[in-house]
């Protein structure tokens, strides 16, 4: 089943009809500038499976897409081929299935802060992972104390 009719599907199940527009691009060059979409939508943008092409339009959108009212995912299997500048440090969630040693050095490396060391991230990490398909987020928004860390989306790490 395609996306499009998928939610098509969901939208029938709550007995209403979906106003969600979406589109598929092959490429990242068909991808419109985040300065053509309408400030009266609400859009998401999730970049998959781009990592071999050029990122300028992936970049584009995580600079200035929030000014077009935008919010992205980028799905990718490899955290260091990311541009550092601009998609690496503008990001403001972080989703990390399992990874090996350097990834996280270096994800600790790019969003050092003080409220965790490495070895407490290295140790979040690893008890996360324990689980099969279970994930780490840092939420850069987040309160310290109120989910900036978590293991799956619902329990909290707190540093001590």
């Amino acid at each position: 089943m395609s996306p499009t009719a998928l939610i098509e599907e969901m939208a029938k199940n709550l007995n209403r009809k979906s106003d969600i527009d979406c589109e598929f691009y092959e490429t990242s060059h068909n991808v419109l500038d985040p300065r053509n979409l309408s400030l009266d939508y609400n859009n998401l943008i999730i970049f998959h499976d781009l990592i071999l092409e050029k990122q300028n339009k992936c970049e584009t959108y995580y600079i200035r897409g929030r000014h077009s009212n935008v919010d992205c995912f980028y799905l990718c299997q490899n955290y260091l081929i990311l541009p550092r500048e601009t998609i690496r440090e503008n990001a403001t969630f972080i989703v990390l299935f399992k990874q090996d040693l350097k990834n996280i050095n270096h994800i600790y490396n790019d969003h050092r802060s003080n409220d965790v060391s490495k070895d407490e991230l290295r140790n979040l990490c690893k008890e996360a992972w324990k689980k099969p398909h279970d994930f780490v987020v840092i939420d850069f928004t987040g309160d310290l104390y109120n989910g900036r860390y978590r293991i799956g989306l619902d329990e909290f790490y707190i540093s001590v």
